[in-house]
């Protein structure tokens, strides 16, 4: 292949999603650009915005950030379990004595690791990264790097679009849901972005990072997900302090020189293979491993009483990534980002579409969801969903006390759903006047994707505004609502369209580059006649 053709190619996958380790390392050596350069023009091409207002985002997900590391490390942060908590203040205040094995120094990376962890279990305030799970490591080195004194924040926070590539080829490619592809998908994916950010951020090249990046995720290969009780608490909590220090260890080993002798693209279809194979009971299911374990089950018992355990065969397809605040982020209220901020982002899109307050909500969950809604706080998620927070609203670890303040009746019921990702809910919301059906299953990271509504199977994602359009079945009306919404400067970025039956009820999706307000709904439904009802339905 030509050479100019080759490098425009990869320039054009580079802005529209990243999936290959190799060509985001050639895309960098070739333009002589640092890999956080080329993240960024994605962003500023993905979203037409400027490149000041993205920085300044990414810097207001490292303030969030910073703050948990210095919450967990100054204060005894303790799980609402009351299982674990105090260990990143306790770690931190032994590494400030000097006595450790491993340099004092060091001992803070896990110590801040620890405390993002322990802020999460408390249910505060932390960003996925790129999942809630795993969402100490790289806060925990970056700090560490910023109080080494060696690095500006500004640095610190330009290689935060660093490790948003490379999680974006790791998602795209592989998986970053522990109930798809075990531990190794959470912890593995952060060590791995972790590692490679470091490289970049002290100057390494494009193609050390890559070298980083299948030295730390080989280490990590079939790591399961066996939480305790299904709680994002035991083990987690250690492996993100253990492996916040691999990670640094990792960025080392490339800086001096160390290869990775298996491709790092080779490594993470690899952890996808190992993935795909691990049993379901070692995948974020609360079954097997240290969760099946005698402790473990005694645990579990304590916390939730005893329960008989529900098995169930689910599967799903790995996410598509694009954004870098797909990886970095969503900015939450823990423990999850999959069982907690993807679950209130399903009952706040549950909530758009009935377009009123519900009076009844039933949740009917599967796989993962089943198994461990209880220790992941799905069903407080859920709840604060569909009373219309987000994930960064305060008020969701009160869910359920709020729920009945405002009388608002609802039940859990566990069933199979059909062959889905393991973290699916159908959510039947009953309003004054309306009615509701949503299936949809969060894929990790707070990603989410809607499968079915009201019985149809519309798939949307809610990254983007999407328009919900309730119509009758008629010869061209798909014709003249694309003209309307053309000329009134809409553009569409993908589109659904399922009827009842010829003539019939027919419900279209609209998934669009930016938000309408009520002024246009109300046009769009005055023009297009046909139109019984338009809703616009947004997460934050």
């Amino acid at each position: 292949m030509n050479l100019y053709i080759r490098t425009v190619l990869i320039k054009e996958q580079a802005h529209m999603a990243f999936t290959s380790l190799n060509q985001l390392i050639e895309h960098a050596e070739q333009s002589q650009k640092p890999i956080y350069e080329l993240m960024i023009q994605s962003e500023i091409k993905q979203k037409s915005m400027q490149r000041e207002t993205i920085i300044k985002k990414m810097s207001e997900q490292f303030t969030v950030m910073e703050e948990a590391v210095r919450k967990g490390t100054t204060t005894s942060v303790m799980s609402r379990t009351g299982l674990t908590g105090g260990d990143g203040q306790r770690l931190y205040d032994y590494a400030e004595k000097g006595n450790s094995f491993v340099h004092p120094s060091t001992l803070h990376t896990a110590a801040n690791a620890l405390a993002v962890s322990e802020v999460n279990a408390n249910m505060g305030r932390i960003v996925a990264t790129p999942t809630a799970g795993s969402a100490g490591i790289l806060p925990a080195v970056l700090v560490h790097a910023l109080d080494s004194g060696k690095y500006t924040r500004e640095q610190v926070v330009l290689s935060m679009f660093t490790a948003s590539a490379l999680g974006l080829v790791i998602a795209n490619r592989a998986s970053i849901s522990g109930a798809a592809g075990g531990c190794q998908a959470e912890i593995g994916s952060a060590t791995a972005m972790a590692a490679g950010t470091l490289v970049e951020l002290a100057g390494g090249t494009p193609d050390q990072v890559g070298h980083a990046i299948g030295i730390a995720l080989k280490n990590s290969l079939g790591l399961v997900c066996d939480p305790v009780a299904g709680l994002v608490e035991i083990p987690c909590i250690i492996r993100n302090g253990l492996h916040a220090i691999t990670a640094e260890a990792a960025a080392d080993m490339a800086m001096a020189g160390v290869v990775s002798i298996i491709p790092p693209d080779e490594v993470i279809h690899v952890m996808h293979e190992v993935g795909q194979n691990m049993p379901e009971s070692l995948r974020e299911t609360g079954i097997g491993g240290l969760a099946g374990t005698p402790t473990g089950q005694k645990l579990k018992n304590q916390v939730f009483g005893k329960e008989k355990e529900s098995k169930e065969k689910s599967s799903g397809a790995p996410a598509k990534y694009q954004s870098a605040y797909e990886i970095i982020g969503p900015v939450m209220i823990g423990p999850s980002s999959s069982h907690t901020a993807g679950a209130v982002r399903i009952g706040n899109v549950a909530h758009q579409l009935l377009n009123e307050q519900p009076i009844h909500a039933k949740f009917s969950l599967m796989g993962s969801f089943a198994t461990t809604y209880q220790g992941h706080g799905t069903d407080l998620a859920l709840l604060a969903g569909v009373m219309g927070y987000n994930t960064t609203d305060d008020r969701i670890p009160h869910a359920i006390e709020l729920a009945i303040e405002i009388g608002l009746e609802y039940e859990f019921t566990k069933r199979v759903l059909g062959s889905y990702h393991p973290n699916t809910v159908l959510v039947e919301l009953t309003g004054p006047t309306n009615k509701i059906k949503v299936l949809a299953s969060s894929l990790g990271g707070g990603k989410i994707e809607v499968q079915e509504l009201d019985d149809y199977p519309l798939k949307f994602s809610g990254e983007r505004p999407a328009l919900l359009i309730r119509h009758t079945d008629q010869k061209g009306v798909i014709a003249d609502l694309l003209g309307i919404l053309s000329r009134k400067g809409i553009n569409i970025a993908r589109m659904a369209n399922e009827r009842f039956a010829i003539d019939g009820p027919a419900i279209t999706i609209c998934e669009i580059d930016s938000s309408v307000d009520e002024k246009m709904l109300t046009e769009l439904k005055r023009d297009v006649p046909i139109i019984d009802d338009i809703v616009l339905v947004e997460t934050e």
